[in-house]
């Protein structure tokens, strides 16, 4: 009697045995392949090494604000000298001016009180204040260090010919006057009394205005008073 029996394979059994090799088989496939839903689940020595193809390039974007103004930069070098300009035209050389007084008068025409109103080069402009009669007279002279000078005022007063070193004349147009016991108040502008000085050699050029008043202030004086400038050419 035979005690092994043949078994036989019936549905159940090939379907049991279909299933036990389909889940081996999954199971190793489950080993070799793994689904990553993070960065972080890669090595990141790894994922220094992943990369993946450039994109294309992107639309430029809008111009964004401007920045601050940056800090002023170093001065540059100095540039080179212009050219010269042309000379100006030539100005006045200068101006004196002049306010002072006499308190006393002088005995006459010719020993008069005097008083310096300007000096320049060879000529000294003075005051005379002196008694005239009953008179006191007040007016402006000019003088002379060098001969062949020239010195005139308007209307001719002065020389039209050339000065003698120490010549001293009479420049102002008019004199003031008044009558000393009065000691009324008189005064005469230049009016039209401009004056004028020339060196010889033609160098210094005056051109002056010269007041004179006498008694301005009354019995109380001074007798005479002086006032003008002159410009120097």
């Amino acid at each position: 009697m035979n005690i092994f029996k043949r078994r036989s394979f019936n549905y159940a059994n090939i379907t049991a045995t279909l299933a036990l090799v389909f889940a081996m088989s999954g199971g190793a496939l489950a080993a070799n392949h793994y689904l990553v839903n993070s960065t972080k689940q890669i090595n990141p020595k790894v994922l220094k090494k992943l990369k993946g193809r450039a994109g294309k390039t992107g639309a430029q974007g809008k111009v964004g604000p401007a920045g601050a103004a940056g800090a002023a930069g170093a001065a540059g070098k100095e540039g080179a000298a212009g050219k010269e300009g042309a000379p100006g035209k030539e100005g006045v050389t200068g101006m004196l001016r002049w306010r002072t007084a006499v308190a006393t008068a002088g005995k006459s025409e010719s020993e008069p009180a005097t008083v310096t109103l300007a000096t320049v080069g060879p000529f000294t402009v003075t005051g005379h204040c002196y008694e005239s009669g009953a008179n006191t007279d007040a007016a402006t002279y000019i003088s002379t260090s060098e001969k062949g000078s020239f010195a005139q005022g308007y209307s001719s007063q002065g020389s039209e010919e050339p000065l003698e070193a120490g010549e001293d004349l009479q420049i102002s147009e008019e004199t003031a006057r008044t009558a000393t016991a009065t000691h009324e108040a008189n005064f005469v502008g230049p009016n039209d009394g401009s004056w004028a000085a020339l060196t010889a050699d033609g160098s210094l050029k005056l051109d002056g205005f010269g007041t004179q008043g006498v008694w301005l202030q009354g019995e109380s004086g001074p007798a005479c008073s002086f006032s003008g400038f002159l410009v120097t050419e």
